[in-house]
């Protein structure tokens, strides 16, 4: 049977997810897309982990994949239920998935297409309610409840979503998340589609949801200032696997992996004078993303790239405290100039 650690919600063991690369008229398979290519990591209850890396990275899939919205290759994706109970949802049958999706939910990128625009608000956030059983009238009451709690008034329930902002539609996809009382929920870049002023507005709703209802989150973002605000714990990714993770504040002050430095000094910072701002980035030695072999992937845009870099991937190594990173010169790595 399979075990989490006392404190843990979540536990990803070797994800994969390969997508099968076709070409020619007859469309034969030529080789495999590693989307996510091994990943691990554990989250507690209670605590929000960021996860975070360039556009196609993996991140998004790795999320789809916790909640099985999406399929993986190879790997387990255990679980703990409210009842307490372990689950391996790499393994569930489609009804068993819907048994457990009531406690783990998404909240999606974009609050324009992610709701039907031919679905009133009150069917919109009852949709999960009426597929686990709700009367209407007590679906009416639920979604009253929780209009109010995310800062919407209920007597708009009727409403159509184009009657509503970005930032009001992004409240009610986090109000039919909430809806069957998750413990734990993906939010798959859930303020990168919005203004500024709005991102700020949702972040405070999350993190306050978050604090009320002790929720456990997977945050799926390439914001870091956004990551920084709200997260506890960040993991890094680069083409299909994690490169770090530790706590925010320790990763973000000192980086042990020279992509995660490459980030941060690429990154605008609120603060003008952050440490990481005193120096322009260079990149001149930085070269382009590509196929490195059986070495590191990073190994082609890294200034401190060697031959074993080229030759020998570097795995999850203890980086100091909480920290881990994958690099074989993480204690070289400085957060200017990468």
């Amino acid at each position: 049977m399979a075990e989490l650690a006392k404190n843990a919600m979540l536990e990803v063991r070797g994800l994969k997810k390969y997508f099968p690369v076709r070409r020619g008229l007859l469309q034969r398979q030529v080789g495999w897309v590693k989307a996510v290519d091994g990943v691990d990591f554990t989250l507690e209850k209670g605590k929000i982990m960021g996860l975070v890396g360039e556009s196609g990275c993996g991140k998004t899939t790795t999320g789809r994949m916790v909640l099985r919205a999406l399929d993986p290759t190879e790997g387990e994706i255990l679980f703990r239920k409210e009842s307490g109970a372990i689950v391996d949802m790499a393994q569930l049958s489609n009804r068993e998935i819907k048994e457990v999706r009531s406690e783990m939910q998404m909240i999606f990128q974009d609050p324009y297409s992610s709701l039907n625009p031919r679905m009133p608000v009150l069917d919109l956030i009852a949709e999960p309610l009426v597929a686990h059983g709700w009367s209407s009238r007590d679906c009416e009451v639920r979604v009253t409840e929780l209009m109010e709690r995310v800062g919407l008034d209920p007597r708009y329930i009727r409403r159509y979503p184009h009657a509503f902002s970005g930032g009001q539609r992004q409240r009610i996809g986090i109000a039919r998340a909430l809806a069957l009382s998750p413990s734990l929920i993906v939010a798959d870049e859930p303020v990168s589609a919005l203004d500024v002023s709005v991102q700020a507005q949702i972040l405070n709703l999350l993190q306050q949801l978050q604090q009320d209802l002790n929720l456990t989150l997977l945050f799926v973002a390439h914001d870091l200032s956004v990551v920084r605000y709200l997260c506890d714990e960040v993991a890094v990714m680069y083409q299909g696997r994690l490169v770090e993770q530790a706590q925010t504040e320790d990763l973000f002050t000192n980086p042990r992996h020279p992509y995660t430095a490459m980030l941060l000094s690429a990154a605008p910072a609120p603060d003008p004078h952050a440490s990481w701002m005193d120096e322009d980035v260079d990149t001149s030695e930085a070269g382009e993303a590509g196929d490195v072999g059986e070495g590191c992937a990073f190994a082609g845009r890294c200034r401190y790239a060697s031959d074993r870099c080229r030759s020998e991937v570097p795995g999850l190594e203890d980086a100091g405290g909480a920290h881990i990173a994958a690099c074989h010169h993480k204690d070289e790595v400085e957060l200017k100039g990468v």
